[in-house]
C-alpha cells in the first residue's frame, strides 16, 4: 500500500456486484490488523455507489472524456490535412530563409 497524498483518503476493500434494495440490513465485519491509535488516526466504513465514469465526483470523468475526444478530433484533423494538402518531404521551398520577405518580391 502507497502512503497517501493527502491526509484523508478512501481505499476500496470490496465491491457489491448485486443490486441492494431501500432498507436492506447489511452485515460487516472489521478486523483492526493496523493500529492507528498511535498517532491520533480514524477508520471509517463508506459504502458508496459509483457511475461508469468514476466515483463520487464525475470531474476526472468528464475531464478525460473531453481531453481524449479533443486529442481524436485534432488527430482526425491533422490526417485529413495530410491526405488532402500533403507537403513534400525535403522541399527546400519550405525553408525559412528560401521563402521571400512580406513586401518583397523576386
Amino acid at each position: 500500500m502507497r502512503t497517501s497524498a493527502l491526509p484523508t483518503f478512501r481505499k476500496l476493500y470490496g465491491k457489491i456486484e448485486q443490486d441492494l434494495d431501500a432498507n436492506q440490513k447489511l452485515s460487516v465485519v472489521v478486523q483492526n490488523n493496523y493500529n492507528t491509535y498511535s498517532f491520533g488516526g480514524k477508520k471509517r466504513l463508506v459504502l458508496s455507489t459509483t457511475s461508469w465514469i468514476g466515483g463520487k465526483n464525475d470531474f476526472l470523468g468528464v475531464g478525460y472524456l473531453t481531453v481524449g475526444g479533443l486529442s481524436l478530433a485534432l488527430g482526425l484533423g491533422f490526417i485529413l490535412v495530410y491526405v488532402f494538402k500533403p507537403r513534400a518531404i525535403g522541399d527546400p521551398s519550405y525553408l525559412s530563409w528560401n521563402r521571400s520577405p512580406a513586401g518583397n518580391s523576386i
